[in-house]
């Protein structure tokens, strides 16, 4: 098995991916599994470092349990790359005229020693239900299949050295981005312009491209609470702008919010903003390992309280990671009532978000966070005093 000569190798050494491998093996069969269907692409580029964007297509890796070598299928024009990867020497092909379903050709080489329990990665986007159906329809008789998609997604959690590397770097292209927009908030600027800004400045860093084009929304569209694409809308002085910019590096994501206000902004729009920010601070003071990360969620939310706020019943942040459109999201969340742990090597988008409907403006502050041994590490910190231009 070598990587030598490849003109898509994985991202990182073979024997961290045979690692990984292996310890998806050990998981399985902890949990009394025959294998894994593996059909997320975060799951498939994260074992077998196999990278693409036609997943919409039905394609997996079926992983057996028992040390025998994965069996990868997907439709004729992506052959060349899955069959890239060092681990997958056996990689089937189906074309868009044979009758026969792809997920049959699974089944079929998935059984091939006998009934199996089998699990399958059913929180993925990119299992589409026609194709889970497909897949139950080919498994009759053959297969059991069960819920697996935390097998994969919990090891991804938490970050090695090399992965946690990349995220620094994702990190650095994330501040590059945020500069290039700032220096074109200007009254009469566009939404859009600030988009072209961010994602020029992230493609002169170099690829990839961030699985989320970002968010960026002015005056009344922040009431979207970044969930709105950029538009030609023009900014006007004294309006809030929230920006939200995901960069990759190796497709691991560093992801932070910013808000900006040109001009002076009014005495509401500035305490809210001051509330956001002073939550933001008030959270980090129980992030540390082995403490819960809901108490990172209470403390963010007893600031806001105090302050006459509230974010009760929502989240303050989530895991970050390997990222694919449409999502860089990972499974964590920072709420109140999830007891998760922090660990070392968890990396989080840490935010405070609030909404003004009398006024109808929103605002978003966060930032990348690394969870270390002694504590937390913040990549690129939200800098309050830079939200007036």
């Amino acid at each position: 098995m070598s990587g030598a000569g490849l003109w898509s190798p994985p991202p990182f050494e073979l024997a961290v991916h045979e690692g990984r491998i292996e310890r998806a093996r050990a998981d399985c069969a902890e949990r009394g599994l025959d294998g894994l269907l593996l059909v997320a692409q975060e799951s498939l580029y994260y074992l077998f470092g196999y990278d693409q964007i036609g997943y919409w297509v039905f394609q997996a890796v079926s992983l057996p349990a028992d040390g025998s070598p994965p069996v990868g299928i997907c439709r004729a024009p992506d052959v060349y790359t899955m069959s890239q990867s060092p681990f997958l020497d056996d990689v089937r092909v189906w074309s868009d005229d044979q009758a026969e379903s792809p997920a049959d050709q699974l089944m079929a080489e998935t059984t091939r020693g006998g009934r199996a329990r089998i699990g399958v990665e059913l929180g993925s986007h990119s299992l589409l239900p026609k194709f889970w159906s497909a897949l139950v329809a080919a498994a009759e008789g053959r297969a059991e299949l069960v819920d697996a998609s935390d097998v994969v997604a919990a090891r991804r959690a938490i970050k090695d050295e090399g992965e946690i590397e990349r995220f620094r770097r994702a990190a650095i292209h994330l501040r590059s981005s945020y500069r290039a927009a700032e220096e074109l908030l200007e009254p009469g600027g566009r939404e859009g312009d600030l988009l072209a800004a961010s994602m020029a400045a992230r493609s002169r860093d170099g690829p990839p491209p961030p699985a989320i084009p970002p968010p960026i929304a002015s005056g009344p569209r922040t009431m979207s609470q970044t969930h709105g694409s950029a538009t030609e809308r023009p900014v006007a002085p004294g309006e809030p702008v929230v920006i939200e910019i995901g960069a990759a590096s190796a497709r691991y994501h560093a992801v932070a919010a910013r808000s900006y206000v040109l001009g002076e902004p009014s005495a509401p729009l500035a305490a809210m903003h001051s509330a956001a920010a002073s939550a933001l601070e008030a959270g980090f003071e129980a992030m540390a390992p082995a403490r819960p990360l809901s108490g990172v969620a209470e403390l963010a939310q007893a600031e806001l309280a105090a302050r006459g706020y509230s974010r009760a019943g929502r989240h303050v942040g989530y895991g970050t990671g390997i990222g694919f459109p449409p999502t860089w999201l990972e499974e964590i969340r920072i709420k109140v009532s999830d007891p998760t742990p922090a660990e070392p090597g968890m990396t989080l988008f840490y935010f405070i978000g609030l909404v003004d409907p009398e006024r109808q403006v929103s605002l978003y502050v966060g930032e990348p966070v690394l969870i270390t041994a002694g504590g937390y590490e913040r990549l690129a910190p939200y800098e309050p005093e830079r939200w007036r231009r």
